[in-house]
């Protein structure tokens, strides 16, 4: 609790106890989790759920906890693949829309590159396809198309 005081002396701010959680390590002992819980008068939650889209705690399976993302990507993708667009059609969407949802997660938790070598591998199956969705001639190899559009390339983001 003097951690708590000092922090609330520190900063102006107020701990509100009765909004606040805690979890613990599952090797935590029932006798110290119970006395912790009574010292800070807090509540006990095993599953945080997430905050801002994103999960509060990460497991030892990082690949399975992160595939949400690529179900994300396939749900916006497989909605576009079926229409007829263009090559710069589908540059702009993958740019703006494919690319921008693994984002802000890529930028607070360190992505397995398993799961970052399928969403690139997503990007790249959605932007030679052809007109059915199907599958189509790779014209150029996907780390020269993520170069810049000075170097040759079209400037795709490599999600790694």
């Amino acid at each position: 609790m003097r951690i708590l005081v000092n922090y609330e002396l520190a900063s102006g701010q107020k701990v509100n106890v009765g909004k606040c959680s805690t979890s613990f390590s599952p090797r935590t002992s029932w006798d110290t989790r119970q006395h912790i819980l009574g010292v800070l008068g807090m509540i006990e939650v095993r599953d945080q759920g997430k905050y801002l889209g994103l999960p509060s705690q990460v497991g030892r399976t990082k690949k399975e906890f992160f595939c949400y993302i690529q179900g994300k990507v396939d749900a916006r993708i497989s909605g576009w693949k079926g229409k007829l667009l263009s090559s710069a059609g589908k540059e702009v969407m993958i740019k703006s829309v494919t690319s921008a949802i693994p984002n802000f997660v890529i930028n607070c938790f360190k992505i397995p590159l398993g799961t970052i070598d399928d969403l690139n591998m997503t990007m790249e199956k959605f932007f030679w396809a052809n007109g059915d969705g199907e599958k189509g001639i790779h014209w150029m190899v996907w780390d020269k198309v993520c170069e810049e559009k000075a170097n040759g390339g079209l400037g795709f983001k490599d999600l790694e």
